[in-house]
């Protein structure tokens, strides 16, 4: 019956602790990506309720072992502040028969935790990535009905290929194009009729502006490239610091057909991100020969999902024994001391991946927290026994 109590008490603490947490950090996700929520809500409601449920295991897999902390720091606390520790133990209830059902819960948090971080999460995290690119794509034709425009920010350093494409069109004086707006009055899937392109710059003033009275689209979604092939084209540019709508240009060029084409990224494309894949297709990835590189970083996602995974029983050994001498003083203690365990997990794990970062063994940094926690725990330990 005891053990029974303690277990159900400790599923309710950790449920509810878990719970805000997890919240938190949805919420925390939600507004990272807010524009695509803005956008789905826009085409389809439904899609906001598939994107959520797609974040929530990242979510719940990061709040499970931070939120257990806490839980259980704060019921061992309330435990021993109402005396009710000493009063089993005076009762002839040995320390281990208070300890284990709190041990074996922890043990299968962390089993459940491990999967949560190494499979359940990453594996919904690339999905919700997925969605994510076709709310974009199918945003672009949603854009141009309902608004008649859509507009793109531009970021110079990121692609080779885009650089490329726009030193076609703009000189070094006109200055780096930090967005772009496309207007088209007849479109389809694979052409579109009187389109009008606006590049701006850092301040929002117009660098140049292109009519193009035919021009054929091709969607790389894999790639996140929209390549247009200029036809018929009307090109105006403006010199530096003038202002187009107060004739800023005296140029005006018109060609049959531009010979670079214009590539625009819209979106990540399906490029492969480690912390996006399973545990069987990271571990394959961990031990392939032929690229150190990525085995490396492979082997380092790994061991960190695993480690943070496996935290709830390396924090039990130091929070239990620790929480009910803390507890005795004052409650609030548990809280704070709960919140610096969620937070020294992170720092330390944080500084030793940096730390060791050029060392072959680097990949286990991110379990010196629970390997410290361990250690304070035996010391603890050791100077109880009298």
């Amino acid at each position: 019956m005891l053990s029974r109590h303690i277990l159900w008490e400790l599923v309710k603490a950790t449920f509810i602790s878990v719970t805000i947490l997890t919240v938190l950090l949805l919420y925390g996700n939600l507004t990272r990506y807010e524009d695509v929520f803005f956008k789905a809500f826009e085409q389809n409601s439904t899609v906001i309720l598939d994107l959520t449920l797609l974040l929530l295991p990242y979510a719940i897999s990061m709040a499970i072992p931070f939120g257990y902390t806490i839980a259980l720091a704060l019921l061992v606390g309330r435990w021993a502040s109402h005396r009710e520790v000493v009063a089993v133990k005076s009762l002839g209830v040995s320390s281990v028969s208070l300890a284990l059902p709190i041990y074996a819960y922890s043990c299968v948090l962390s089993m459940f935790g491990m999967f949560a971080t190494l499979e359940w999460g990453p594996v919904n995290r690339a999905e919700f990535d997925k969605l994510r690119e076709q709310v974009l794509w199918e945003n672009l034709s949603h854009l141009f009905v309902e608004e008649g425009e859509v507009s793109f920010p531009i970021d110079q350093n990121t692609d080779d290929q885009m650089k490329k494409s726009f030193s076609s069109l703009l000189d070094k004086e006109a200055g780096e194009v930090n967005r772009v707006t496309l207007s088209v009055s007849e479109f389809s899937e694979e052409f579109w009729k009187n389109l009008r392109i606006t590049f701006f710059d850092h301040q929002n003033r117009i660098l140049m502006v292109i009519n193009s009275g035919q021009t054929f689209v091709t969607k790389s979604i894999e790639k996140g490239f929209l390549t247009l092939d200029l036809h018929q084209v009307d090109l105006e540019p403006v010199h530096s610091h003038d202002n187009f709508f107060r004739g800023g240009s005296d140029l005006f060029l018109k060609v049959s057909h531009w010979n670079q084409p214009l590539v625009l990224k819209i979106g990540e494309g399906k490029k492969k991100n480690f912390k996006r894949l399973g545990f069987i297709e990271l571990y394959n990835k961990s031990m392939d020969s032929k690229n150190m590189r990525q085995r490396i970083l492979a082997r380092s996602i790994l061991h960190k999902n695993a480690a943070v995974g496996a935290a709830p029983f390396f924090i039990t050994l130091l929070v239990l024994p620790t929480s009910i001498i803390l507890g005795r003083k004052e409650g609030i203690l548990n809280l704070f001391f709960g919140i610096v365990i969620c937070v020294s997990f992170y720092v330390i794990g944080t500084i030793g991946a940096n730390f060791f970062e050029n060392h072959i063994w680097s990949y286990l940094a991110w379990w010196i927290p629970n390997l410290f926690f361990l250690f304070l725990s035996i010391l603890f330990t050791m100077r109880s026994i009298p």
